[in-house]
């Protein structure tokens, strides 16, 4: 495959269209089909099924894109590694984040990180915790921010460890909790498991029958800030919340906290790219 094919075969396989992947390519659609007939030929595979839906990969089309993916990015990493000194720190950076630290802490993060890095391409996805860190390990993704803990296939580092609380509008509310709603949201299943341990331990599970539930935490917060109920939120959220927290531990003694890492795979961490977010982060 030479270059054209790597970018025929990725633009195919985002756009699930040959017309729009023609589109993408700034090249008609009849020569688009008649270059992945002849790169088919050359293969001596059926790499697209065409069906009313658009087009997907066959079994041979996935090993074909899997390792024109891998080409396209081992070409982008080697000419970032031998950029030109003078110029800077070159090349792209796709950075997957989860949802919560991408709302509150990475906006600063890269304004700092374009500032010192101008010519340095940012791909930022945001999602659940749990597609970033696949979406990593599938190779979608140069370096991941997840929260909560996630194990196996990659590096990791520890970013922040903050406090969890028990958020309510009034600290009369503290003692009601039984009373009013509580306000639970969507999230990993550690920390799901952590919070219903806390609940256990002080005989709140029992109160299913009256949540609000929501799809994030900013609206968990505000909802609690306009008396809706209480909830148990990371700090992260907290900055300008001004009714009753409360810092949670566990009754062993344990502090109930959220931790947060950036994750990558051993190549990565050669890249200046990577090497220019990492002393973002962690500045000597």
């Amino acid at each position: 495959m030479d270059e054209k094919d790597i970018e025929m075969l990725l633009a195919l396989q985002k756009t699930k269209s040959i017309t729009r992947a023609a589109q993408m390519l700034f090249v008609n659609q009849s020569s688009l089909s008649k270059r992945l007939q002849l790169l088919e030929r050359k293969l001596k595979a059926t790499l697209f099924v065409r069906s009313k839906q658009g087009i997907s990969l066959t079994n041979a089309g996935e090993r074909a894109y899997k390792t024109a993916r891998q080409i396209y990015k081992l070409t982008v990493d080697l000419k970032a590694t031998l950029q030109q000194p003078d110029k800077g720190v070159q090349g792209v950076l796709n950075l997957g984040c989860s949802i919560e630290f991408a709302h509150y802490q990475l906006p600063q993060i890269l304004t700092t990180y374009h500032e010192a890095n101008p010519n340095v391409t940012l791909n930022i996805t945001s999602d659940y915790s749990r597609q970033i860190y696949q979406a990593l390990l599938a190779e979608d993704l140069d370096v991941a921010i997840v929260r909560g803990e996630f194990v196996g296939g990659v590096q990791k580092r520890l970013i922040t460890e903050e406090g969890v609380y028990l958020i309510c509008q009034q600290v009369s509310d503290r003692s009601n909790l039984q009373q009013i709603p509580f306000i639970n949201r969507k999230t990993d299943s550690y920390f799901q498991e952590q919070m219903d341990r806390w609940l256990a331990e002080q005989q709140l599970l029992a109160l299913n029958h009256q949540n609000i539930q929501v799809d994030n935490v900013t609206s968990c917060v505000d909802f609690v800030a306009s008396g809706l109920g209480w909830a148990i939120v990371p700090e992260i959220a907290l900055a300008n919340f001004t009714g009753y927290r409360e810092k949670l531990t566990f009754q062993d003694g344990q502090k109930f906290t959220r931790k947060t890492y950036l994750m990558y795979k051993r190549i990565t961490s050669q890249l200046p790219v990577f090497k220019a977010l990492q002393s973002i982060l962690w500045p000597k």
